[in-house]
């Protein structure tokens, strides 16, 4: 799921960076609608054998998983009788959220052209872009409002709740974009959802100018949390049992959608950098006075900035080779040259970089930062013959160039 979310927050992020110069975008987000809504197991079961084939066998199987299931609630030690569960899917199963997607997949059907959506699992944004103007504000408003209005009806006819409590609004653009707009809230099946300034989507918090100055924020605080429960156990604790733990619960977070993060401002970085540091030292036992950099040499660590570009490159991989979610591959292709040139052969493997007007901007996103990344790779690790290995290549080219005064 982390590499879900990963991948998912790239493409959404790559899609609000490029935003044209004189357009603002204004989206509703986080449509919520879980799983745990599915009123009757029969709507999926005729899903599945009308619109995607599945007959015989399979479908009794799925059936079968489906139906014969009871629960039981437990309060204060007092159990109450059993009951068969007639709607919803297992809680935490595997196959729950392919079920869903699966009972899910004619939303996207009802929803108006002039409205994009985009889903991962059950949580979806619809977006309206505009020029920022009053007229073009209020046709927005009103797309989305409509938008609203079809997706409740296609909920309620599926037996499903739109979840007002949990939709979020908020426009996305410069400063410049935003101090011309004038949308605070908008009305949606009735009720008023207020305009905020910053949104969790996917577990990143997204602020309207893209900063990401909230979300290094609150995963500083968490990550600084998990440090010192860590730190009060030290001594007790062995070099490896601390490293697991330092890498799971704290690097983690400073790692967690770090893709997103590239290009933030350096003292953002530092925020970040000096958490590592600090974990660092307190894995070898170290004063905090001894220099941190002899300390990510000694445990191999690659710094925060490096890692950024290391997980955009693994995606570059992944999508040259193929292995890459369609909506990754799709944001970039191969540079092609029209004649032979002495160049070409070097040239193996690189990609097209886009031109982007807004250098502080769009250059950013995925789709420029990724091909531009791998351009600047040598060949021998651009293109390497396996995964595996195109990551040994290119943690040691880091590494030395991080630490080339060791």
């Amino acid at each position: 799921m982390l590499l879900g979310n990963c991948t998912a927050a790239s493409k959404i992020f790559n899609l609000k960076l490029h935003l044209n110069k004189t357009k603002a975008e204004i989206e509703k987000t986080k449509i919520i609608y879980t799983a745990k809504y599915i009123k009757d197991h029969s709507i999926l079961i005729k899903v599945l054998e009308y619109q995607y084939g599945v007959n015989g066998t399979a479908l009794k199987w799925i059936d079968s998983y489906l139906r014969p299931r009871s629960c039981r609630v437990n309060v204060s030690s007092t159990t109450s009788s059993e009951r068969q569960l007639e709607c919803s899917v297992p809680q935490g199963s595997c196959l729950g959220p392919w079920l869903y997607l699966v009972y899910a997949g004619t939303l996207f059907d009802i929803i108006p052209p002039s409205i994009t959506v985009y889903g991962f699992a059950d949580d979806h944004t619809a977006n309206k872009r505009f020029v920022p103007t009053l007229t073009n504000e209020m046709d927005a408003i009103r797309d989305l409002q409509d938008c609203a209005v079809h997706i409740n009806t296609w909920m309620n006819s599926n037996k499903l709740k739109l979840t007002n409590a949990k939709t979020e609004l908020i426009l996305f653009g410069s400063r410049h974009q935003l101090s011309k707009c004038q949308t605070k809230e908008i009305i949606i099946c009735g009720d008023v959802i207020k305009s905020k300034t910053c949104i969790r989507y996917l577990g990143a918090f997204l602020d309207e100018t893209l900063s990401f100055k909230d979300h290094i924020t609150k995963k500083c605080k968490t990550a600084m949390i998990n440090y010192y429960k860590i730190k009060c156990i030290r001594s007790y604790l062995s070099k490896e049992a601390t490293e697991t733990l330092v890498l799971s619960l704290v690097i983690s977070h400073l790692d967690y959608c770090n893709v997103i993060l590239f290009g933030i401002s350096q003292t953002d970085l530092y925020k970040l950098q000096r958490i590592q540091n600090m974990c660092a030292k307190l894995v070898l036992n170290r004063s905090k006075y001894d220099s941190a950099k002899q300390a990510l040499f000694d445990l191999h660590w690659l710094p925060i900035k490096a890692r950024s570009t290391f997980k955009i490159l693994t995606y570059m991989y992944n999508c040259h080779v193929g292995n890459a979610p369609s909506y990754l591959i799709n944001l970039s292709n191969l540079q092609v040259s029209k004649r032979s040139l002495r160049s070409s052969e070097s040239s193996i493997g690189c990609y097209a970089v886009p031109y982007n007007k807004k250098k502080t901007f769009s250059d950013r996103s995925f789709s420029t930062i990724g091909p531009k990344l791998r351009n600047e790779l040598g060949t021998n690790v651009r293109n390497s013959e396996s995964l595996d290995t195109f990551k040994c290549r290119l943690k040691t080219l880091y590494f030395e160039n991080y630490f080339e005064l060791f």
